[in-house]
């Protein structure tokens, strides 16, 4: 491999994120905790709505829609993306490793599930971090997700390199094997430490 580009998903890497948060706020508004709303949600649908939005074959209004109507809750867009999109919170060891590793020379890029509401929150949120990146691959635009091949394809090319000089770096073993099966080297993130000691043993200086 040539002096590989790195490419981080983001949920779970470059920042945590918990959904308990979204449905806290909703189920406040119909008496319900928020794992009861999450289970009525997920039990009529939500796991496929949410991977045809962050494929973008849905509009955020279309998602907002059908969502509240999935829990039969009455609220404004604005109501539910204000709900919906703060869930996030930094990963500060994995952001002091890109700023390392952008200090050493590598390309980064970030490739990420992930949807328009979303983004238009966390893009901003962490600039700071984002800054050292230098192509952002979301899965909304690129039209595919995690763990097809053509997701992790499309990183490889904002990152101008051969997918065999590409490592991408995710929380899931799923999208680890998506990422290997299509050509790229995958690493699980399990902690910043042994992400550390895995870069370590491929050659990844920091």
């Amino acid at each position: 491999m040539k002096r590989p580009a790195l490419i981080f998903d983001f949920g779970n890497v470059v920042a945590h994120f918990d959904y308990a948060k979204a449905t806290a706020r909703l189920g406040a508004r119909l008496g319900l905790s928020g794992p009861e709303v999450l289970a009525r949600a997920r039990a009529a649908g939500l796991n496929d709505l949410v991977k045809i939005y962050e494929a973008g074959r849905m509009t955020s209004h279309e998602f907002s829609r059908k969502v509240t109507a999935l829990v039969g809750l009455e609220i404004t867009h604005d109501e539910f993306v204000e709900a919906w999109g703060d869930i996030f919170w930094l990963n500060p060891s994995v952001a002091e490793l890109i700023v390392e590793l952008k200090k050493r020379g590598y390309t980064l890029v970030l490739g990420s599930n992930t949807n328009e509401i979303h983004a238009n929150l966390f893009l901003p949120q962490f600039a700071d971090t984002f800054k050292h990146f230098d192509a952002i691959g979301l899965s909304y635009e690129i039209g595919h997700i995690k763990p097809s091949s053509e997701f992790y394809l499309a990183c490889a090319a904002l990152a101008e390199a051969d997918p065999s000089d590409c490592v991408f770096i995710d929380d899931l073993i799923e999208n680890v094997e998506g990422a290997n099966a299509a050509g790229l080297q995958g690493l699980l993130y399990v902690e910043t430490p042994r992400l550390q000691a895995d870069l370590g043993e491929i050659g990844i200086q920091f």
